[in-house]
């Protein structure tokens, strides 16, 4: 039996990728058989895509993450059970780099690598939920977030950035602050009901939080942009602040001053996610996202879904056209 995937056979444009039909996977020992129901579309599937992650081989099947319903299941995952397919293999690695990923109209995966979807949370916000919600987790676990401290979370349009600001206030932040890109987006994000934005037309980083914080700074910065904009965050901490790093979309070099560091105590701390969590250690960080997404207390956002075939179109949209919220691309829908 053949069914369709998105599929790139060499590195290059938008173009690459292509809606063909691949062998049905056949569920080995202990795998449950996933029917995808809609998959989203990273920053990270453009950079495998142009051949820049060295590990990547080809014929590829790009996506990280997506939701689906369950076709053949167990007793934990009975058929018909929606799911969260998460975006770590077996061994701890990210799919859809160096292994097919989610671009697929079915998975052969293993319990351990799905999670179940809230009764009341929609396909398309499950969908949306592992890059960003998991990552910005893991980003206020690597500074050792507590109730009370400050937060400053990079680009609100943006899948992490825009889960940092939610998760940091659902724990408890004493005031979350946030960027964005145009006036356009800032607009946008207060219609949405974020406050603090800082828009960068219009003053930096460090004049913004200046401006809001009173001359105070920042406790953490969750930096899921990188370049100059990392130097500009790093300005505006507090004494003793931290600034966790885990993406550089827009570069990955930037300028700042030693004595900030020497004088003020401030950290800088990077996060990664292949690799770098056992199975356990997931299990802690989606101990901490789900209660708050089944309470309703974060909600993933999507910007546009887009039906699988028009992929290229999808990928561009996102990366050049820097929407506010995810992308996702629609394999069939539940039910």
């Amino acid at each position: 039996m053949k069914v369709k995937a998105i599929q790139f056979n060499e590195f290059g444009g938008y173009d690459q990728l292509k809606l063909v039909e691949v062998p049905m996977l056949v569920p080995a020992e202990g795998q449950l058989l996933v029917r995808v129901l809609l998959a989203a579309v990273n920053p990270v599937d453009d950079t495998v895509r142009k051949g820049m992650i060295p590990q990547t081989k080809t014929p590829m099947v790009l996506g990280n993450e997506g939701a689906g319903v369950i076709i053949r299941g167990n007793a934990a995952f009975p058929e018909g059970k929606r799911v969260i397919i998460s975006g770590f293999t077996p061994q701890g690695s990210i799919r859809g780099i160096r292994t097919d990923g989610t671009w697929q109209e079915y998975l052969a995966l293993y319990p351990e690598e799905l999670v179940g979807i809230p009764d009341h949370v929609s396909t398309e916000e499950a969908a949306a939920t592992f890059v960003g919600f998991f990552s910005a987790q893991a980003c206020l676990n690597k500074v050792e977030f507590v109730a009370g401290k400050s937060v400053l979370s990079l680009g609100v349009g943006g899948s992490v950035g825009n889960a940092a600001v939610q998760l940091a206030k659902a724990h408890g932040a004493s005031l979350v602050i946030t960027t964005a890109g145009s006036t356009a987006k800032a607009k946008v994000a207060e219609a949405a009901g974020f406050d603090h934005i800082i828009d960068l037309e219009k003053e930096s980083i460090s004049d913004g939080v200046r401006r809001i914080t009173d001359g105070q700074g920042v406790d953490i910065v969750v930096d899921s942009i990188g370049g100059a904009l990392t130097g500009e965050a790093i300005r505006s901490l507090a004494r003793n602040g931290v600034i966790v790093n885990i993406g550089y979309s827009a570069g990955i070099q930037f300028t700042a001053n030693l004595t900030d560091f020497i004088w003020k105590g401030l950290q800088m701390r990077g996060v990664s996610l292949s690799g770098w969590f056992s199975p356990d250690e997931q299990r802690v960080v989606w101990d901490q996202i789900l209660p708050l997404l089944e309470n309703g207390n974060i909600r993933p956002m999507v910007a546009r879904t887009f039906d699988a075939g028009e992929a290229p179109e999808a990928q561009r949209y996102l990366i050049e056209d820097k929407p506010f919220g995810k992308v996702l691309l629609r394999w069939a829908v539940a039910g």
